[in-house]
């Protein structure tokens, strides 16, 4: 695959503390379409960290393998809150990997959704990095560094006050549900 040395060079470090990311999203595609084809810049402006219920073939391997890892955590959870709920029809066994069902149950255990979340999103920028090792100077180092953005500026876009009243309207919710029942 080609090399996008130049692109690579010049983006600026991520880790996981920095938020707001040094970068937004929109100026990594926008800085992306110096060096890369429209082919390559539709394959990495098409990614996201939610995987889509079909993963297409013409997928870099280090993108399939990102939305595998995804949906394991997601499905682990599930299975896990299924659990919690005594709902045994729900539960699906998931072939989920040691550490994802070892992070998924110390985020289950936690009282606090921030940290649970805290705790599921350094497990995802885990798993990006050793994404990251497959190549150092191609796509996939791209489409990595993409969803590192991604999960940066969604960090970036918790807000306590938002978090309440979303907290409050759910609670709202079910109290209006419970009465109905």
């Amino acid at each position: 695959m080609q090399g996008c040395y130049y692109t690579i060079c010049s983006l600026p470090h991520l880790s996981f503390s920095a938020t707001p990311p040094p970068l937004s999203g929109i100026n990594f595609l926008a800085f992306c379409e110096i060096e890369l084809s429209s082919k390559n810049m539709g394959l990495i402006s098409s990614i996201t960290l939610l995987p889509p219920v079909v993963v297409p073939n013409t997928l870099p391997s280090v993108i399939k393998r990102w939305y595998s890892a995804e949906r394991q955590l997601r499905l682990e959870l599930a299975r896990r809150r299924a659990v919690r709920l005594g709902r045994q029809d729900f539960i699906s066994q998931t072939a989920a990997s040691p550490f994802i069902k070892k992070t998924a149950r110390q985020a289950m255990a936690l009282d606090s959704p921030w940290d649970a979340d805290k705790i599921l999103d350094l497990a995802r920028w885990q798993v990006l990095n050793e994404l990251t090792a497959e190549d150092d100077f191609g796509l996939p180092y791209l489409a990595v560094y993409f969803l590192k953005l991604q999960l940066l500026e969604r960090c970036a876009s918790f807000n306590q006050q938002a978090g309440q009243r979303l907290r409050q309207a759910i609670i709202k919710q079910i109290n209006q549900l419970e009465k109905t029942l």
